[in-house]
């Protein structure tokens, strides 16, 4: 596998998913805050709240550039320092909060469902009304708080674990290590002697992110599983109008297939990798290509909302509809011009002859 090839093609992924996912999240917030049907409630706050997040996630990414990396007991992040406009320093606070985001942002996702599910039943939907919808947006933060801090205490580049990797950083990605900064979550200590025991500082560590993830899971599959059970059973024979049903079940299923992109995309990959750092298996290269998919993932997620929902969808095809009308009256308008042109010539070439 050439390295160099991989790096080049991966900067270009990067800008160019940069260059489309903060356009598209940023109209996706515009259709949310002028195109949302009345009946949607606190809920499209969180829709623009993830909007956003995945406009600060693309840009750190871009920023970072960060590259994945597994290494038998240890998976590292590795983030350009040399030539970068920040210290060193602060490249490495800056791979822990990329990391962070990567980690919080199912909870995000974690937290649509409970409102989706909440919101099926009137008398608990109150605990999303008002300034209380605050209080559930600060979670994600501070799971992503705890993940930051977890990396940055305990996970940052150590010198001799710096010494032990030189060798196989150059070999594997032609990258001097004093070039860079690195983070990752590992189990056992590696040195030149080879692996030791359990490091129980890293293990309790690891424990803690284990449980922010498995936490946010279980909330995505235990409230995913209600809404499907109450929206096919409860709601036929609920006495809520056809809207407010179709609202809910387009809204759902958005929600589904937004979900299943990161869970595909970053979720499922990364988790197998920590797995085999468990077990002492060494992924090697094949972990590079989840630098992808964060590449390109604040590109996909927001398209089930702009397709799914009705009324995004309608904006949208209004808007295409518009520019196709638009095109074609400028073409009306040019021939009779040319056509007027051609008259004009015509009759003073007769006048001459």
């Amino acid at each position: 596998m050439d390295l160099s090839v991989f790096s080049s093609f991966l900067k270009i992924t990067q800008t160019i998913g940069t260059c489309i996912a903060n356009p598209l999240n940023l109209f996706l917030i515009y259709l949310i805050c002028t195109r949302s049907p009345k009946k949607i409630g606190n809920y499209k706050y969180l829709m623009i709240y993830v909007s956003f997040y995945e406009i600060l996630f693309s840009v750190i990414a871009i920023v970072t550039e960060p590259l994945l990396h597994s290494f038998t007991t240890r998976v590292i992040v590795i983030v350009k320092a040399k030539g970068s406009m920040f210290s060193r320093e602060i490249c490495s606070i800056l791979d822990c909060l990329m990391c962070a985001m990567y980690g919080s942002s199912m909870n995000v996702f974690a937290l649509h469902f409970l409102y989706r599910y909440v919101s099926l039943f009137p008398k608990a939907r109150r605990v999303f009304d008002g300034m209380r919808i605050i209080f559930w947006l600060l979670i994600p933060q501070v799971y992503g708080v705890v993940w930051l801090v977890t990396y940055y205490l305990v996970f940052r580049e150590t010198p001799e674990y710096t010494e032990f990797i030189r060798k196989a950083i150059l070999e594997n990605l032609d990258i001097d290590v004093d070039d860079v900064v690195y983070v990752g979550p590992y189990y056992y200590m590696e040195d030149k002697d080879g692996i030791h025991d359990l490091d129980w500082t890293a293990f309790w560590s690891m424990a803690i992110v284990w449980f922010l993830i498995m936490s946010s899971a279980f909330t995505v599959f235990i409230c995913g599983y209600g809404c499907y059970v109450k929206i096919v059973r409860g709601l036929a024979t609920s006495t809520n109008s056809s809207q407010t049903k179709s609202i809910q079940n387009q809204l759902f299923y958005a929600l589904v297939i937004q979900s299943a992109i990161p869970f595909l995309l970053m979720y499922i990959p990364s988790s197998i990798v920590l797995f085999c750092t468990l077990i002492q298996q060494n992924v090697g290269s094949a972990s590079l290509f989840i630098s992808y998919s964060i590449a390109i993932y604040p590109v996909v997620d927001p398209l089930p909302s702009l397709f799914i929902v009705r009324n995004y969808r309608k904006a949208i095809t209004e808007m295409f509809t518009c520019i196709c009308s638009c095109g074609t009256k400028k073409n009306e308008t040019k021939e009779p011009t040319v056509q007027l042109a051609a008259i004009r010539n015509r009759s003073l070439m007769s006048s001459r002859i």
